[in-house]
C-alpha cells in the first residue's frame, strides 16, 4: 500500500493538462461523413449530390486537443506585432476595426493559418480531427444540435450566426444592417456568442467556415486509412470545414443544403483569403 500511494502522484502528473481554451477530445471511433438519405424534389427526381462526403466510414482519431473557438482579431494581433507578419486587408493601417477584438480573424489564407498556429507552439487541426471535435459526440446527425434548425420561420436562428431557413437562397449579403424580413447576417460577430457543442466547441457551424491542415481529393474518402487520417501528400487546394455568416440554415426538405453540415467539405487555394474563412488550432498531448 505505501508503494501505491507513493507512485500515484506520479502517475496523476504525466496525465496531460488541458491547455487554455482547448478541448480534449479524447481517443475513439466515429462515423465521419454524410449519412443523411436524399429526399425527392417536387417532381419526385433525386439531385446528384456532392459525392466528396462520401462514404461515410469508422474513423478512429488518438486523443488531441482543440481550440474551443476560431482563433480571434486580438489573438492574431498578437502574433502580427511579435512577428511582423503579414495583416488582414480589413485591417486599415494595421489596425483591428472598431469593436472587432473579439471577433474570429478571416482574411487569412492557410498560410497565414498554418503559420500562425505555429507560432503559438499548435497546428492546423486535421479534416478528421475537426469534424469529430465538431460533431460534439453526436453520430450521424446533420448539425452539432442535431438534424434540424427550426425550419420555416424567420425569427434568428438560437444555434449559428447563419441566416434562418425562411431566407431565400439569393439574400443580399452586403455590408450593413440585418435585413429586417430574413435574419440574415451581414458579417462575422463576437466569437461564442452561441451555445457551444457536446465537447465545448463554439461556433463550427456559422460565423466564419475553417482551414483544415489536408489536401483536397474528392475521393479521398474512399482510400482513407481507418486510423488517423492526415489527407493526401499533395495537391493543388487546402480543405475548408464547417460553414459561414454567408451561408443559408439548411431545412429538413432540401435535397442540397445551403448551410452546410458537420459532414460538408470545401476547398481554396492555399494563398486564397476570404471574409468568409478563419481557422481555429489543435495540439497533439
Amino acid at each position: 500500500m505505501k508503494i501505491f500511494l507513493l507512485m500515484l502522484p506520479l502517475f496523476l502528473a504525466t496525465s496531460p493538462a488541458e491547455p487554455p481554451n482547448m478541448a480534449e477530445i479524447k481517443a475513439g471511433e466515429f462515423w465521419m461523413g454524410r449519412v443523411q438519405m436524399f429526399r425527392p424534389d417536387e417532381q419526385g427526381y433525386f439531385l446528384r449530390p456532392r459525392i466528396d462526403d462520401l462514404p461515410a466510414h469508422l474513423t478512429h482519431i488518438d486523443t488531441f486537443f482543440i481550440d474551443k473557438t476560431e482563433v480571434t482579431q486580438d489573438d492574431y494581433s498578437k502574433f502580427v506585432q511579435a512577428t511582423k507578419h503579414r495583416a488582414p486587408f480589413h485591417w486599415k493601417d494595421g489596425r483591428i476595426p472598431e469593436g472587432q477584438g473579439q471577433f474570429p480573424i478571416y482574411n487569412v489564407s492557410w498560410d497565414d493559418a498554418d503559420t500562425y498556429c505555429k507560432w503559438a507552439g499548435k497546428r492546423l487541426p486535421t479534416e478528421a480531427e475537426w469534424e469529430k471535435a465538431a460533431r460534439g459526440g453526436l453520430e450521424k446527425k446533420r448539425y452539432p444540435w442535431g438534424d434540424e434548425l427550426r425550419p420555416g420561420t424567420a425569427a434568428p436562428p438560437k444555434n449559428a450566426n447563419a441566416a434562418d431557413a425562411a431566407a431565400p437562397a439569393d439574400a443580399p449579403r452586403t455590408p450593413g444592417p440585418k435585413l429586417a424580413q430574413y435574419a440574415v447576417p451581414t458579417g462575422p460577430i463576437k466569437v461564442a456568442s452561441f451555445p457551444a457543442n457536446g465537447f465545448g466547441l463554439y461556433d463550427v457551424i456559422g460565423n466564419v467556415a475553417e482551414w483544415v491542415n489536408d489536401w483536397y481529393d474528392r475521393g479521398y474518402y474512399a482510400v482513407s486509412p481507418e486510423a488517423n487520417p492526415t489527407g493526401p501528400q499533395k495537391g493543388m487546394y487546402r480543405v475548408i470545414r464547417g460553414s459561414s455568416w454567408a451561408d443559408l440554415i439548411e431545412t429538413g426538405d432540401e435535397v442540397e443544403p445551403r448551410v452546410y453540415g458537420v459532414y460538408f467539405r470545401n476547398f481554396l487555394t492555399p494563398t486564397h483569403r476570404t471574409d468568409v474563412v478563419g481557422f481555429r488550432c489543435a495540439k497533439t498531448p
